[in-house]
């Protein structure tokens, strides 16, 4: 079975829903269950294989770099530090020489709790061959991605509204739940620049007939930790 080994981990935000705890320490460093809620991340992408990861930086850059100096553990680790936040478009942009001629990867939020089967994602991922898979949930949400019967994301809800990207029958509305499963050959077709959003540019991959997967964790535990 094909493996990803690489990960990047979204790690620049403000962290503002937090705040005032995150007035001094970034949010992925909060305590989580006894550790650091980045940790959360990273053991959970471990088991599934990956040894490499790269994480970017801005807000509290300086304690995250501080924290990553001392940290023990076999895994590889390079912090990518944004002088502006980027996005988690522009922040996979401007990771791309780390990630490309990889194969596949992770892009996963730094804030995510889940128990979801990631060994059957990447399965999954690569049986199917899009560019890219996304988890999902069927869980409350303003911001649903809409699917077909065969799990190929055709939409989103934009402001209250169901827009389909590709003409499909709606088969279901599920909420993302911040982990994505990247071809690398997302580098050659990806337009975005500066700081932007990579949900909407998929949604312009999916016009341009590009496969972009939905993967259903089903009734698996998620949790958005960067709510309070």
């Amino acid at each position: 079975m094909k493996k990803v080994t690489k990960a990047m981990i979204l790690a620049a935000g403000f962290g503002t829903r937090l705040r005032p705890l995150t007035d001094t320490i970034p949010k992925p460093l909060i305590p989580y269950n006894g550790k650091p809620m980045i940790e959360n991340a990273i053991s959970k992408l471990v088991s599934c294989g990956v040894n490499e990861f790269i994480i970017n930086t801005h807000h509290h850059a300086d304690k995250m770099a501080e924290y990553f100096e001392c940290r023990k553990g076999p895994e590889k680790i390079i912090l990518i530090r944004e002088d502006e936040i980027l996005g988690t478009g522009g922040a996979l942009l401007n990771a791309r020489e780390y990630l490309e001629n990889s194969g596949s990867f992770f892009l996963y939020n730094a804030d995510v709790d889940t128990d979801a089967d990631l060994h059957r994602m990447v399965e999954y991922h690569f049986l199917k061959g899009a560019i890219a898979t996304l988890a999902l949930k069927n869980r409350e949400t303003s911001r649903h991605l809409i699917v077909d019967c065969d799990m190929n994301i055709i939409g989103r809800t934009e402001k209250d509204l169901d827009v389909l990207y590709r003409q499909s029958k709606v088969h279901a509305k599920l909420g993302f739940c911040g982990i994505h499963l990247i071809s690398d050959r997302l580098f050659m077709s990806i337009n975005g620049t500066g700081n932007f959003d990579i949900i909407p540019e998929y949604m312009r991959l999916i016009s341009c007939d590009f496969m972009i997967n939905g993967f259903d964790i089903g009734t698996k535990k998620w949790q958005d930790l960067g709510k309070p």
